[in-house]
């Protein structure tokens, strides 16, 4: 499972509010957010399901509580 990290230093999006209208840098392009995206897909895509995957947990449990029950 991958975890999302913001790693794209190349676009700072929050950097952009300050400057003034008109700017070309004031400008996001769609393209500049895909990288993003993508990197949002793989790693919501690599989590569990928990919905597709009800009772098919397959390993141990040692111990642990669940809804305040003891297992």
């Amino acid at each position: 499972m991958s975890d999302y990290t913001y790693t794209n230093n190349t676009y700072t999006f929050g950097g952009r509010d300050g400057l003034p209208p008109g700017n070309v840098e004031k400008v996001i392009k769609g393209s500049q957010l895909d990288f993003e995206f993508s990197a949002l897909v793989t790693a919501v895509n690599s989590k569990l399901d928990s919905a597709a995957q009800a009772g098919d947990f397959t390993g141990t449990i040692d111990g642990g509580s669940v809804n305040g029950g003891t297992f």
